[in-house]
């Protein structure tokens, strides 16, 4: 029989992590004290500061992936799009 895996809400890891960048308590303490390992502190710790427990600043960086990905798309297109610009007025001897 396997282990039930606990987990945790937002709000208790947010607690967490903000009192281990206190760094008023040793991780190791801090981790006894709320009953969880340290790593886990740790790893909470670092997804604190990367901005993860915000599921606002989330989708604020999702949207921007897709927007860069569609601009980068966009920028694409318009370089296809120039090219035949040019080639079309070398072809019909067009000047600027």
């Amino acid at each position: 029989m396997g282990r039930n895996r606990k987990t945790y809400s937002e709000s208790f890891k947010k607690e967490v992590a903000v009192e281990a960048l206190k760094e008023k308590t040793p991780v190791a303490e801090l981790a006894t004290a709320y009953g969880i390992s340290p790593s886990m502190v740790t790893t909470w710790k670092k997804a604190f500061l990367n901005g993860e427990f915000s599921k606002e600043l989330q989708k604020i960086r999702k949207e921007l992936e897709e927007s860069k990905k569609i601009q980068e798309e966009t920028f694409i297109e318009l370089g296809k799009h120039q090219l035949e610009v040019a080639i079309l007025k070398k072809k019909l001897n067009i000047k600027d």
